[in-house]
């Protein structure tokens, strides 16, 4: 066998999903701009990364981000819990979580605890990188920071009807 022991860590190919959502549908389309421009950054990011092998795209198009009850994202956690992907790659932290809560619970504990590697692309976060320690201090302000837009949203959209 040839190379070195962190040589060969270095080799591991993750499974991975992409996951993209949107919480407003786009008009008649069948899939919105948004989702399609996320797929693509996605996509990319893969492709120029040789450790990451794509299995499969999960989408929520129309759906909140501050549930979890979305059938895209049940349906990669169900994969994720049986060792079918080993990594998740999203544009940002808003895509997949605008609760805070429930943010810091996959970020910290499951995501960790199931051995998954989580890349939020426009966040310049990878829990796999080396400024993690670092990272992991800001994600929950940035997080935070999500869940608070959610909220005002919501606010502004009452308060106009």
């Amino acid at each position: 066998m040839e190379g070195t022991v962190s040589e060969m860590k270095k080799a591991k190919v993750y499974r991975t999903a992409i996951y993209a959502r949107l919480s407003k549908e786009d008009g008649d389309k069948v899939e919105s701009n948004s989702i399609s421009a996320q797929k693509s950054l996605c996509e990319e990011y893969i492709r120029n990364h040789r450790e990451l092998e794509l299995v499969e795209t999960f989408v929520d198009d129309g759906y909140s981000g501050v549930s979890l009850e979305r059938p895209g994202f049940r349906q990669m956690e169900q994969l994720i819990r049986d060792g079918k992907i080993e990594a998740v790659v999203c544009k940002d932290l808003s895509r997949i979580f605008r609760n805070y809560v429930d943010g810091g619970l996959y970020l910290q504990k499951i995501f960790p605890q199931l051995h998954v590697r989580f890349i939020a692309i426009n966040d310049g976060y990878d829990s796999a990188g080396e400024n993690t320690q670092n990272d992991a201090f800001v994600l929950p302000f940035k997080n935070l920071i999500n869940d608070s837009y959610a909220k005002d949203i919501s606010v502004k959209i009452r308060t106009s009807m």
